[in-house]
């Protein structure tokens, strides 16, 4: 992940609103910031936040069936707190089990590239009886919404979940230790030291398992990335949304980079990315070190968004250019029923050189901030 994520507007609003008891936050109550190394340890970070206003865990990947055919996949739970940690005090009398500070959503999609279709659904629920949550156990994690989840444990993570029109059911295997972006985790996403999050990514897992489409289940492997973050910082106001590339190599290396967009064009210089070596070590990009060009479009049928769909990429350290293209055009992500926000989220295609050496690559684009502007929004 990624980056700073789309999360949690009025669809939220309403549901905290309606709880039993609940009442608004007094003024000056605050949510702890992140604003220096992260010291993540795991497996203990691969579990929740809760006292920080937003965590997502992200997983993404590139599949293919035992006839060869390719799709990509999407389940991302997103954690939203509701009222600053201390205050829970501010909760009208008498108690209620349906009362919660956290709320969760959930988006997943398959793309079907052969068969040029987009399927893509989300959820949304409060974190209380059941209904969602974490739950820990020792050296696992489990994310939960309904029927949907993601078991973090040390040697597999396992990913589930049913919309009734597909389903995921995946085992992943890392193939690396996890990657710690920015400074030991903290990764700056605007000017002030405090708009940043605690971003690590385990960028290369072996993915196992079966898809359904179309009421039939479709044996399917490939590879798969996954992001976990959690922040309490809005986007800057001077930001109008970002465009966030993760690339697996053919040489075993991974690549992750993040463009953050300042209203008129110019890319923020909060903007960098981290090239992961075979060997697991890293190199952190600085956003001079970047130079990217689109070179073609995609205008959604449904919103009028336009989006990049080609790339021209040039690092000049370490030494790589490379050319990024979508694998379908139409992987736009519509969540009226949960964070409001529309964004494109799809399996991208990548070919290039490294210090003369060629390579391709598969991995995974986000797009946001094409359809409206996303200042303020996390």
């Amino acid at each position: 992940m990624n980056i700073i994520r789309t999360l949690v507007p009025v669809c939220v609003l309403l549901l905290w609103l309606c709880l039993p008891g609940t009442s608004a936050t007094a003024p000056g109550e605050s949510y702890p910031a992140v604003s220096g190394p992260c010291l993540l340890r795991f497996p203990d970070d691969h579990g929740a936040h809760p006292d920080f206003q937003t965590e997502w865990w992200y997983y993404t990947g590139n599949l293919r069936s035992s006839d060869g055919k390719p799709f990509g996949f999407q389940l991302t739970f997103f954690r939203r707190r509701l009222i600053p940690p201390g205050h829970e005090r501010t909760l009208a009398e008498p108690a209620s089990k349906w009362r919660t500070s956290q709320v969760y959503l959930a988006h997943a999609a398959i793309s079907d590239i052969t068969g040029k279709r987009f399927r893509h659904a989300e959820r949304m629920s409060r974190g209380t009886l059941g209904f969602a949550g974490t739950l820990d156990s020792p050296g696992t994690t489990t994310v939960f919404l309904g029927n949907w989840s993601a078991e973090l444990g040390a040697e597999t993570h396992r990913l589930r979940a049913d919309t009734g029109e597909f389903s995921i059911d995946l085992d992943l295997r890392p193939g690396k230790p996890p990657v710690l972006h920015g400074q030991s985790g903290y990764s700056r996403k605007g000017r002030r030291p405090e708009s940043a999050s605690c971003y690590y990514s385990l960028t290369r897992l072996e993915a196992e398992g079966s898809i359904g489409l179309e009421g039939k289940n479709v044996s399917v492997q490939g590879t798969a990335w996954m992001d976990h973050e959690f922040s309490s910082a809005a986007l800057e106001s001077d930001l109008e949304g970002w465009d966030w590339f993760s690339l697996q190599l053919s040489d075993g290396t991974e690549l992750m980079i993040y463009l953050l967009r300042e209203k008129g064009g110019p890319v923020s210089a909060a903007s960098s990315g981290t090239l992961v070596e075979r060997s697991g070590s890293t190199i952190h990009i600085e956003s001079t070190d970047m130079e990217a060009q689109v070179t073609d479009y995609w205008t959604s049928p449904d919103t009028g968004a336009r989006y990049p769909q080609k790339w021209s990429f040039r690092i000049r350290s370490p030494d790589m250019e490379f050319t990024v293209v979508s694998n379908l055009p139409n992987q736009e992500m519509r969540t009226p029923g949960t964070t409001g926000v529309t964004y494109w989220e799809g399996s991208i295609t990548a070919r290039g050189r490294r210090a003369g050496t060629s390579f391709e690559a598969r991995g995974y684009m986000e797009l946001t901030g094409y359809d409206k502007p996303m200042a303020g929004v996390f």
